[in-house]
């Protein structure tokens, strides 16, 4: 059985969450659309700890990249991508990351960004709001071993879900003073209006249902 999970969305992702519903509404069956709705899968895998249902993978580390080793990803389909006769796979990305529970209860997953694959931009988008300088150790993670970041249908496959770690500060701070707590069903379908401090979506039974 699956391990079941608290889900914290980024502001920064509820507010792209925002914008894509916004957009679905004004064209349905549009890219923003197909785009929302994937996101809402991706989220709900989170919560329902099916990580290996989208390839997850965990990130890495190198000196050409930022280091995202506390992280992982969803590799999201959205559109086909090819190159030549070769498929490309999934044309999109859900960063995360996951860390203790300090109340005795599940622990948590934190949606950081969602975001198409092509030139890095999940993985940019997520050091920017993370603070991670590009060829950067960061020094909290020295006991988590390095990964290259790889590309390519031949890329190594490591573990699928991210190195669990303990809450920061902030993060604990954010938790404490959010009100706002809902059934993590209901926190991936829940409608985002501006940013706001992360969404704890606490979940009391299962739902319904290359880099």
């Amino acid at each position: 059985m699956s391990t079941q999970y608290r889900l914290i969305i980024r502001p920064e992702l509820r507010q792209h969450l925002h914008a894509l519903q916004q957009a679905a509404r004004s064209q349905p069956g549009g890219l923003r659309d197909r785009e929302f709705r994937a996101v809402i899968d991706g989220l709900k895998a989170l919560a329902d700890g099916r990580e290996e249902d989208f390839n997850g993978r965990r990130l890495g580390y190198s000196p050409q990249h930022h280091d995202l080793r506390d992280c992982a990803e969803l590799k999201v389909p959205v559109i086909s991508e090819s190159r030549g006769d070769r498929e490309l796979g999934p044309s999109h990305r859900l960063i995360y990351r996951e860390f203790e529970a300090e109340d005795g209860g599940l622990p948590y997953r934190e949606a950081v960004c969602f975001a198409p694959r092509r030139d890095d931009r999940p993985f940019t988008t997520a050091a920017a709001i993370l603070n991670r300088k590009l060829g950067v150790r960061v020094q909290e993670f020295s006991s988590i071993p390095d990964r290259h970041p790889t590309s390519g249908p031949h890329s190594q496959q490591g573990p699928a879900s991210p190195v669990r770690q303990p809450l920061p500060p902030d993060l604990r701070k954010a938790l404490a003073a959010a009100s706002d707590v809902a059934p993590a069903r209901g926190a991936a379908t829940a409608q985002p209006s501006t940013p706001a401090p992360p969404t704890i979506h606490r979940r009391d039974g299962p739902p319904t249902r290359e880099r």
